[in-house]
C-alpha cells in the first residue's frame, strides 16, 4: 500500500512541479528531442573547454539554435540574474588578479587591472553563457526523468565492463525528480512565515533571520519527500527498467562531437 500510494503521488506531484518550472510550451517528439540533445550536449561540453573566441562563438550559437530547436523558450529573471552575477565576477577576479600589461583602471589593494585578465574574464564569462543557454536547452528537450534516460542510453555500454549504468540512473532521476519538489517546499515555507508575520523582510537583518527560520523545516521536508519520491522509484521498478538505447539522429550525435573535437583541437 505504502508503494502504491508512493507510486501515485510520484506519477501526479514531481510533474506538476517540472510543469510549472519548465519554459516548454508543448511536448517534442521523442526522436527530435534527443536528436538536438546531442547537440546541446556537445555545445555545453564545448563551451566549457574552449580556449578561443571563435569556437566559443560556434559553441553559444549552437547552443542557442539547439534551445530554439526545442521551444525553449526564455529563461526567467533569476537564470540572467545568475549569468550576469557569475560573468561579472568572472571578470573582475581577472581582470585584477591575472599578470599582464596594465590598463588605466582604479588599482584594488594595489594591484592593476590588465588587459590578458580581461581577456580572460570575457571568455569565461562566455564560457558560462554557452553553458547556461545549453542547460536551458536540455532542460526542456529532457524534461524530468528523460534525461536520466537519455544520458544512460548514451553510456550504456558501460555496463558490459562493470559499471553500474541502472544505478547511476536511478540516483540521477532521484535527483532531477527531487529539485523542484524541494523548491516549491521551501517557497511555500517561505510564503506562510511571509503570511504570519505580515510582511517581507526588509532589511538585511531580517532576511538573514528569516533563511535560518526557513532551513530546519526546509530540511525535514526535503528528508520527508527524498523517502517518498524514493519509493515512487522502487514501486515503479524504476532501477530495473533496461536502459533505453538511443534510436536515429546519428548525424546530430556527430555534429555534437564534432563540435567537442574542434573545441578541444583549436585552443591557440
Amino acid at each position: 500500500m505504502i508503494g502504491a500510494g508512493a507510486a501515485l503521488a510520484f506519477e501526479g506531484a514531481p510533474d506538476r512541479a517540472l510543469e510549472r518550472g519548465s519554459a516548454t510550451p508543448a511536448a517534442l517528439p521523442a526522436d527530435r528531442a534527443s536528436a538536438v540533445g546531442s547537440v546541446l550536449l556537445g555545445a555545453l561540453a564545448a563551451s566549457m573547454v574552449a580556449a578561443r573566441f571563435e569556437t566559443l562563438a560556434l559553441a553559444i550559437a549552437s547552443a542557442v539554435l539547439g534551445a530554439a530547436a526545442v521551444h525553449a523558450g526564455w529563461p526567467r529573471r533569476a537564470w540572467f540574474t545568475a549569468l550576469l552575477w557569475g560573468g561579472g565576477l568572472a571578470i573582475a577576479l581577472n581582470l585584477y588578479l591575472s599578470p599582464g600589461t596594465p590598463l588605466p583602471l582604479p588599482r584594488i589593494f594595489g594591484q592593476p587591472a590588465t588587459r590578458e585578465g580581461a581577456i580572460d574574464g570575457v571568455r569565461l564569462a562566455l564560457r558560462l553563457l554557452g553553458a547556461g543557454v545549453a542547460l536551458h536547452g536540455l532542460r526542456a528537450a529532457w524534461p524530468g526523468e528523460r534525461a536520466a534516460d537519455e544520458l544512460a542510453g548514451r553510456v550504456a555500454w558501460l555496463e558490459r565492463i562493470g559499471v553500474p549504468v541502472r544505478g547511476l540512473r536511478a540516483s540521477v532521476a532521484l535527483a532531477l525528480r527531487f529539485a523542484p519538489l524541494l523548491a516549491a517546499e521551501r517557497t511555500r515555507i517561505v510564503r506562510l512565515r511571509r503570511l504570519r508575520a505580515g510582511r517581507a523582510p526588509r532589511t538585511l537583518r531580517e532576511r538573514l533571520d528569516e533563511q535560518r527560520a526557513v532551513s530546519v523545516p526546509a530540511v525535514v521536508a526535503a528528508i520527508e519527500m527524498a523517502e517518498r519520491v524514493a519509493l515512487g522509484l522502487e514501486a515503479r521498478h524504476y532501477r530495473l527498467r533496461p536502459v533505453p538505447r538511443r534510436r536515429g539522429g546519428r548525424a546530430w550525435a556527430v555534429a555534437g562531437l564534432a563540435l567537442v573535437v574542434v573545441a578541444v583541437a583549436w585552443r591557440r
